[in-house]
């Protein structure tokens, strides 16, 4: 697993893999590592597993083996922009800017940066989001997407369904937000048995997309915004946060392939 990437590699990378210049604001590099093995995709999903970070899926790799099967074959590990929380990173992935140039700290602010989205709406391409109503993505992301997806029940299930839609509508870059680990882990700890069952259902989203994504030729790409450390609150529970620069909450992992690759780790055709 390489160290020293972070997250504002995102947007340049996605923009390479899609034949795009990166977003005006974008500060980094791309991830020479993916756009090297993946090339030129005329369509890619991405998938953000919220709070999945190194570390909880590290103690939960059990009860993920379609993850593990793609992460066998290219594997990074990113650091999270601070402060490590949900619209602070999906600013920077979108941006490719850092927070003190595009100064989101809440999801309910306007991003007035210019968005991947932006640039491949440029090019004539098409944008969609599969998100929570009350999510990050969905609020503050979402208003960016040519076709923002909202699951109105709040719920992954849901979630996963608009994303099949969309993959089989043929969108050119589709952006997911899955939230149970990091609901599981605020409310349980992302080391509790509850926390790990989220993982595992996680996990089975995941799969779903991918085999979708690999039918109708699409790279992917799988990571998460943050990760979550373990707190004792009143009373001796458990429960889970973040936002702060502890190795548990800063790294995370950083999956991608390309359609035959989804097919072989995946064991589809």
């Amino acid at each position: 697993m390489s160290l020293g990437k972070d997250m504002r590699s995102v947007a340049p990378t996605v923009c390479v893999i899609l034949g795009l210049r990166p977003p005006r604001s974008s500060e980094a590099e791309p991830l020479l590592e993916v756009v090297e093995s993946m090339g030129l995709s005329g369509r890619l999903a991405v998938v953000v597993i919220d709070a999945l970070g190194v570390s909880t899926w590290t103690n939960a790799k059990a009860e993920t083996p379609y993850l593990n099967a793609l992460a066998n074959r290219r594997l990074l590990r990113l650091r999270s922009a601070m402060p490590t929380v949900t619209p602070v990173n999906f600013a920077t992935m979108l941006t490719g800017a850092s927070p003190d140039i595009h100064t989101i700290r809440d999801r309910t602010e306007p991003l007035g940066l210019e968005t991947i989205f932006d640039v491949l709406r440029e090019k004539g391409g098409v944008s969609a989001t599969a998100a929570r109503a009350k999510s990050s993505l969905g609020i503050l992301i979402g208003p960016h997407a040519d076709e923002p997806g909202i699951a109105e029940s709040n719920t992954d299930d849901e979630v996963k369904e608009i994303a099949l839609e969309m993959l089989e509508r043929g969108v050119d870059l589709l952006w997911v937000q899955l939230l149970d680990v990091d609901d599981a882990g605020h409310a349980h700890g992302p080391l509790s048995s509850q926390g790990v069952e989220a993982v595992h259902r996680a996990d089975g989203n995941l799969r779903e997309i991918a085999v979708e994504a690999r039918r109708n030729g699409y790279g992917l790409v799988v990571l998460a915004d943050h990760g979550q450390h373990t707190v004792v609150r009143e009373g001796g529970r458990e429960g889970g946060t973040h936002g702060t620069s502890m190795d548990e909450d800063v790294y995370v992992p950083f999956v991608w392939a390309n359609p035959d690759e989804i097919g072989r780790s995946l064991g589809i055709s």
